[in-house]
């Protein structure tokens, strides 16, 4: 597997990680009886159990769209953030969201640069 296929997968894990525990603590604190809470637990534990079966299959289409995924979650929560008035809140998810994209971009990039070989899943 490529750099740029282990780059974008990790700053993938890394974000979905991060969106992943963040959730679970809002579960876990005051939050514990909020159904809202518990789905969006649900859905991040789930991206990221999916982004780690992506890695572990080495699959390039797959980390591209879990890492778009990543990247439209991070840049909702940075907007979520900013509605709050909260930089912590803000800039983080934006910078994961801006990390992740340009990951995406450097993937496929890397891809396209080889189009005489076989694309390998």
């Amino acid at each position: 597997m490529t750099k740029r296929f282990w780059s974008c997968a990790l700053i993938t894990l890394l974000s979905a990680g991060v969106s992943a525990g963040f959730s679970l603590a809002g579960l876990l604190g005051p939050g514990r009886e909020d159904s809202f809470a518990r789905y969006a637990a649900s859905r991040s534990v789930a991206l990221l159990l999916t982004v780690l079966i992506a890695m572990g299959i080495r699959s390039r289409m797959a980390i591209v769209f879990l890492g778009i995924t990543m990247t439209f979650v991070q840049a909702f929560d940075g907007v979520i953030g900013a509605l709050a008035h909260d930089p912590s809140k803000t800039y983080g998810p934006f910078a994961f969201a801006v990390l992740n994209a340009l990951a995406v971009v450097w993937l496929l990039r890397g891809e396209a640069s080889r189009p005489n070989e076989p694309a390998k899943s």
